[in-house]
């Protein structure tokens, strides 16, 4: 699907190892208002994860710079640390620690630690399930791709957590789980309302001073007119 220019989009990545089994993904969703709509998604278990990160800017860029958050666990971090340090990609969510209440995303200046992306914890998997099936059940998010459906399929309850059948994959699953959670944290809204601050004010017109007060006289000297509160004559 085609980026709408006033559509606000996040990209969200799950990083494996490119060695054939799991899979590098990502989906990208606009997540301007509910419902969302996944626009696009990518999954392929060969890419590097020293590659990944160029792939994840170019299509971030053709969706509005979207807002990217990179799952960190194990090799994560290594791609959010490229994307942010080597391309310079600066739309990447933070997260930080916050004692008991978790992780929260963050603007990353706050004190406390931050990381760039989210680490996957029990507790944020859960919260990220748990909403995730409610957008679902709620008609609040479009999914509009037949391998997110697929695996949500074979994405079941298991020892008090949620994963693919044997046999199955997750990682695309797991994309949604991460938007999930972001989708409920105070500062996504922050993020929605200054992206459209931000647009709004880019379509003003740009200061039209030249064209008030002007006038011609025609008068026999050639003219004159009134511009930015002086008088000018032609040449």
């Amino acid at each position: 699907m085609q980026p709408n220019k006033d559509s606000i989009y996040f990209l969200q990545a799950d990083v494996s190892r490119g060695q054939g089994s799991d899979y590098s993904a990502f989906s990208v969703i606009d997540g301007t208002s509910a419902p969302y709509k996944v626009v696009a998604t990518y999954r392929n278990n060969a890419i590097s994860p020293f590659n990944f990160p160029n792939t994840i800017k170019k299509v971030g860029e053709k969706y509005n710079n979207a807002y990217v958050l990179v799952e960190t666990n194990d090799i994560g971090g290594q791609v959010s640390s490229i994307l942010y340090n080597d391309l310079e990609y600066e739309n990447l969510l933070m997260t930080r620690i916050m004692g008991r209440k978790g992780q929260i995303l963050s603007q990353g200046f706050a004190s406390g630690k931050s990381e760039m992306g989210l680490r996957t914890t029990a507790q944020t998997k859960k919260l990220g399930c748990a909403i995730l099936k409610r957008l679902v059940e709620e008609d609040k998010i479009l999914l509009n791709d037949e391998r997110l459906i697929s695996e949500l399929t074979t994405f079941v309850s298991k020892s008090n957590t949620y994963k693919a059948e044997e046999g199955h994959n997750d990682d695309l699953v797991m994309t949604l789980v991460f938007f999930a959670w972001l989708s409920r944290q105070e500062y996504y809204s922050d993020l929605i309302e200054s992206a459209k601050f931000n647009y709004e004010e880019a379509q003003k017109p740009e200061d039209d001073n030249i064209l008030l007060n002007f006038k011609d006289t025609n008068d026999d000297e050639g003219g004159e007119f009134v511009q930015g509160g002086a008088v000018w004559y032609p040449a």
